[in-house]
């Protein structure tokens, strides 16, 4: 069984610590945040951190570049192109660590814009579209990240991004926390909505306010049952990631948070009782 933490939950340590820490705690896997990565220029450097993480027990598994600094990608072409170029960039260096799960997120409404959703919509077709070219042939799949205050907390416009692109290179990362947060009334129901398009899971859980803060598993006000049956209700075949980010005691989270979230991937059905 794939037990995965993310390596921005230890964000102020360094890539070493962050994965030394996660594998104490019990974790079998990592997703890796790029800034961690910043000591490995060369795919040789790469290769000697894999074998690092494997040491370790820590399968590497997906490159989490959400929030990235150049994804603007509306108001002017050079923009656009600048984002392009980001999301490119981001398929090659994940595949030179080694995985083929590049996780980003859909963007943020620009500032002082008018422009309609159509119009927001129509880029994020045509960006995703392109980039989508790019990494198809490498075996590269994108998974897009909504927070309360980003286009795809909106269900209808995510789903219709969904809806316009392939499918099987690109789909919903749906964050408890985030949805908690962004959706407080309806984060169950999202799920129900957002359906097959869900292809990645950052499982957690909230205050309900704190859009980064992620609490552990059963130690926030989540109804992490109804979440799961969700799940289970949508024939969920994903994968997922305990994530811990910005939580004060990140190790003593996972310690926590590990069973419960092991059971849960029982429930849902994306692990077997035996792993």
């Amino acid at each position: 069984m794939r037990l995965c933490g993310n390596s921005i939950t230890f964000q102020h340590y360094t890539a070493e610590e962050a994965c030394q820490r996660l594998a104490r705690a019990g974790c079998n896997a990592v997703e890796m945040w790029p800034p961690h990565l910043a000591g490995c220029p060369t795919p040789a450097l790469l290769n000697q951190f894999r074998d690092f993480a494997a040491e370790l027990g820590l399968e590497l598994w997906g490159y989490n570049a959400v929030g990235a600094d150049y994804f603007q990608p509306f108001g002017s072409q050079a923009n656009y192109d600048r984002t392009l170029a980001g999301l490119k960039a981001d398929v090659d260096h994940a595949l030179e660590l080694g995985v083929e799960d590049l996780m980003v997120w859909e963007g943020l409404r620009p500032p002082d814009s008018d422009m309609p959703d159509a119009d927001l919509l129509a880029v994020l077709v045509a960006l995703f579209t392109e980039a989508i070219d790019y990494a198809r042939p490498k075996g590269v799949r994108f998974s897009a990240e909504p927070h309360p205050f980003t286009l795809g907390m909106n269900n209808g416009f995510m789903k219709q991004l969904c809806d316009r692109l392939d499918r099987a290179h690109f789909g919903v990362l749906f964050d408890f926390c985030h949805y908690g947060v962004g959706q407080p009334e309806t984060y169950v129901d999202a799920i129900y909505d957002l359906g097959s398009r869900i292809e990645h899971l950052h499982y957690s859980d909230t205050d309900g306010v704190t859009s980064e803060l992620h609490y552990p598993p059963g130690k926030g006000l989540l109804d992490l049952a109804a979440m799961n049956q969700a799940l289970k209700a949508i024939g969920f075949a994903g994968t997922s990631t305990l994530d811990m980010y910005g939580y004060p005691v990140p190790e003593q989270g996972y310690i926590w948070g590990l069973p419960i979230y092991r059971e849960a991937l029982i429930e849902i059905g994306i692990a077997d009782v035996d792993d």
